[in-house]
Formats: C-alpha cells, structure tokens, sequence
C-alpha cells in the first residue's frame, strides 16, 4: 500500500523541516569537497552531522534518477530518505512520474523491517489500548493525541470495530505538540484508556490540530518511558510521523504504513474474508 502525497502524516512534514534547516546550517561548518566514487560519499552537509552524531547513516543507494544518491538516515528518532548529487544535498519527498512516492519505497527496500519483533516488543510493554474482537483482522496504530489525520483514521476506523469486522491496538506518542506527551499521559494513566481516547478524538478540535483530553499536570517516569519505547517502535518500523500503521498481508506478512490509508482500503482489509490473517 503506497502513501497519497495529499495524505502524507504532518509529523513527516514538520520532521522534514527542522532536518532541512539543520543541513542548511550545517554548510558553513564542512565544505570540503569529496572524492568521488562509484556511490558518492554523503555530501558535505550531511556529512558533518554524521561526524558530530546529530545524524546516524543507516544506508545509501542508487535511485531512479540518473546521478541522484540516496541516503537512509535517522535523526530524532525518525528514518528519513534524503538525496545528494554533485556535492548538493536535498530533502522531501521524491514522486515518480506516476505519482507513487519513491521515499517510501525507497524505506521499505533498504531499511527492512522486523516488525514481528516490534509488535513482540510492543506486546511485552503492556500498554496498547486494545479494542475489537479477537478473530478480526488486526491493526496495529501508533497515533499522536494531537494528530489530525489520526483523529480521522480512528473515526474511520470505529464503524467496522463496532461491528466487528476489526481489531486495533493503539499505540499512543507524544511528539507533534507541546501537549502530546501530556495529552497521551492522560489517556495511558486514565482507569479507563480506552475511553480516554475515545475522549481525546470524540472532542478533537481540528482547526487547531488539538486533542480534546485535557493534558496530564504530571507525567510519571514510567510513562515517560512508556512513550519513549513506542515512539523507538515507530522508528523501527520506519514510521517518521502519524498515524504509522503496521498490518498483516494475506500472505501473513507485516506491512507497515504511515499515513492515512484510504476508506476504501480499510473498508476492504476489514472484510469478514480477511479474519484468518
């Protein structure tokens, strides 16, 4: 399943930016020119945050574009795809004549996943919001309180839970706003998480991309590290912003998504057909 560019997670967009401006800044500080090789070394302005740690190089690659490098990346606790060629360095999305988004693809290809390992890890840490019947198909979200596109997959996703068509486990972050950390405490510490949440999105003020639970006053050590754990799974599934999906193929394969997927698919992955994944 390929991400629409239209409904690309904010969190990806707003990481993009502070990366950008980072890589701006760090121009001044290396302009050394590298020497050339069958796969050009980072350019300079990536290069010298690799040297200072601000940025850890997973792998990089040849794309489809002629002379263009990739290069898989992690910083702030996301995996991001940038490109360089000549010496440049570039970031944001790369879309293919056929409008599919290569960065995704590009994640997917030279960044597998374990995400069996994930969910195990996941599962182990006892704090996922579970909700649905157990034979059907099962999705895993990890969801931003402050998140819009995450307040419209659980509206999307209440019907068919409600009819029993799908189970999901959400898995609460809190990285987008100054609240979401406060906001996901809220909801993970409430006697009932389940109907925390379904406060924090039935109140969801979505002009101003805010949750409708109110922020915890205090967040305990161990739901700090609770939110920690969860945003690194995020990370470890390739997810750079919410909501990031992780579910089963046909096949019995896990697959992940970020983004918003279409009603159609969801409406389609839910099908009474699907409960033997």
């Amino acid at each position: 399943m390929r991400t629409d560019i239209l409904s690309a997670p904010r969190a990806r967009r707003l990481a993009g930016t502070v990366l950008a401006a980072l890589l701006i800044g760090s121009l001044a500080a290396c302009r050394a020119a590298e020497h050339a090789s069958p796969l050009p070394p980072p350019p300079p302005a990536l290069a010298a945050l690799i040297r200072t740690g601000r940025i850890k190089l997973l792998s990089s690659f040849p794309t489809d574009v002629a002379g263009l490098t990739g290069y898989l990346v992690r910083f702030q606790s996301t995996t991001q795809v940038v490109y360089g060629t000549h010496g440049y360095l570039f970031t944001g999305e790369l879309i293919s004549p056929h409008s599919v988004n290569l960065n995704d693809e590009y994640r997917e290809r030279y960044a597998p996943v374990n995400a069996s390992a994930v969910i195990a890890r996941l599962e182990r840490g006892g704090h996922l919001i579970g909700e649905g019947p157990a034979r059907a198909p099962l999705i895993y979200a990890i969801i931003d309180p402050n998140c819009s596109f995450c307040y419209r997959f659980y509206h999307m996703a209440e019907p068919l839970i409600g009819a029993g068509r799908l189970q999901v486990r959400w898995v609460l972050v809190g990285f987008l706003e100054q609240t979401s950390q406060a906001r996901a405490a809220a909801i993970l510490e409430a006697a009932n998480p389940a109907g925390a949440l379904r406060i924090d999105e039935d109140r969801f003020d979505v002009a101003r991309e805010l949750g409708g639970i109110a922020p915890a006053a205090h967040i305990s050590p161990a739901t700090l590290t609770v939110l920690k754990s969860h945003l690194d799974a995020m990370s470890d599934i390739g997810g750079n912003g919410t909501p990031t999906l992780l579910y089963r193929t046909t096949a019995g394969q896990w697959k992940t998504q970020v983004g918003l997927p279409s009603q159609r698919w969801l409406d389609a992955y839910a099908q009474p057909t699907a409960s033997a994944r």
